[in-house]
């Protein structure tokens, strides 16, 4: 599925605020990193985190940094697409990615999950439709016509789903809206929809409940009108040729943070409960939906 990135005067603020954080970030990165490179580990970040909340993001890095005694540096990027090439040519070492992007690198045999988080005790989560309050849409299928935000093409929650329940509706997800707005992050689509700049937007269920928690006020102004799923949850993934010895510092780190106060103001700010290992969790039903899609596209493309 091809989408046209398109911005308006409200648009182009947002992709402002998410290069200024990101300048932020990697300043921060340059005067917190540049004593040592051993054992330096690179984070990929995606749209799967708010991209206003640097100052947790900062936490998280010193908490795993303490725990582990590596230095580990952050690196946001702003499309699932560039994380799968950064992930595979060796740029980053470990990342925060959609559950779609883990089905696709799944595959190359080179990356692995590391730990995964958790929303009520349990590693899934939903794809939700949101419209400003006062709106009188109750549905996703209401919004027929209208300005929809994506967060990235291929993003399960912000994207996949969408176009899967369209598309088994009856409808064809391709002229279904008027047009669709590709923000690459979750925060932005929740802001298109408060701006006004767009109807309706899908949003990632983990990322609605942080920005709710920071932005009560801003919250009050939406709803939610369809909650699809549950899917399972966006995992963190590490690469494989990463040192066993790393792997299991990490790992400890993760699951100890809600056994630990600086750990669970962490995890509170990110709007999670805890991480705990894969386990048996599947991905088999985002993959479904992927294959649904696959050929859907080759249908009408013929």
């Amino acid at each position: 599925m091809c989408f046209k990135n398109v911005f308006t005067q409200n648009g182009q603020k947002l992709t402002i605020l998410f290069q200024k954080l990101t300048t932020i970030l990697f300043l921060s990165s340059i005067f917190l990193f540049a004593s040592a490179n051993k054992n330096r580990l690179v984070l990929g970040l995606t749209g799967v985190v708010l991209k206003e909340d640097i100052a947790s993001i900062i936490k998280l890095k010193l908490y795993l940094e303490k725990e582990t005694h590596l230095n580990i540096a952050f690196k946001f990027v702003k499309s699932y697409a560039e994380i799968k090439t950064l992930l595979l040519d060796k740029s980053i070492n470990f990342a925060y990615i959609c559950g779609s992007t883990y089905v696709d690198l799944e595959s190359s045999n080179e990356i692995e999950l590391l730990v995964l988080p958790t929303i009520d005790k349990k590693p899934y989560y939903y794809s939700l439709i949101i419209t400003q309050k006062n709106s009188l849409y109750k549905s996703l299928y209401d919004l027929k016509g209208k300005v929809f935000a994506i967060s990235d093409p291929e993003s399960n929650s912000g994207s996949l789903v969408p176009q899967y329940k369209i598309y088994k509706k009856g409808y064809n997800f391709k002229n279904f809206f008027k047009k669709i707005i590709v923000t690459y992050d979750h925060g932005e689509s929740i802001d298109a929809v408060l701006s006004g700049y767009v109807e309706g937007a899908s949003v990632d269920s983990v990322v609605y409940r942080a920005f709710v928690y920071k932005n009560p006020k801003k919250a009050k102004r939406l709803k939610v009108i369809n909650m699809f799923g549950p899917y399972p949850i966006p995992p963190f993934v590490i690469r494989k040729d990463t040192s066993t010895v790393i792997k299991k510092e990490l790992i400890n780190a993760f699951l100890n943070m809600s056994k630990n106060k600086d750990g669970k103001k962490i995890l509170k700010s990110l709007a999670i409960d805890s991480f705990i290992k894969p386990g048996n969790i599947s991905y088999q039903k985002i993959r479904d939906i992927k294959y649904y899609l696959n050929i859907k596209e080759n249908r009408n493309d013929n």
